[in-house]
């Protein structure tokens, strides 16, 4: 929402009424204050996806397996003093192809 939070260039800014992101290390602990990891959320929002169709499995792997009781973005990220989240980029070996 425009000019609901102020800004920091580059930034993700401030999580969103009601998202509550969280970084957590390579061992699964959750980092407080400002640090870098990896992105999770604990608890879930109205927009998160539920399933891959056809495939739940699939999805419980991939996005819960890693950290259990945490949804696990793929993304890196810091968080600094002020509580606002930089994304650092992905931690997998995702690559994007854009086809014209």
């Amino acid at each position: 929402m425009p000019a609901a939070i102020p800004t920091k260039p580059g930034s993700a800014t401030l999580p969103f009424f009601g998202v509550l992101p969280k970084l957590v290390n390579i061992e699964g602990k959750t980092l407080e204050g400002p640090g870098e990891g990896n992105l999770c959320f604990s608890q879930p929002w109205p927009g998160i996806m539920r399933s891959i169709w056809c495939d739940h499995e699939r999805f419980v792997t991939n996005y819960f397996s890693a950290y259990p009781g945490n949804y696990f973005t793929g993304d890196g990220a810091r968080r600094d003093d002020d509580g606002y989240y930089w994304i650092t980029g992905r931690t997998d070996d995702l690559m994007n192809v854009r086809f014209f």
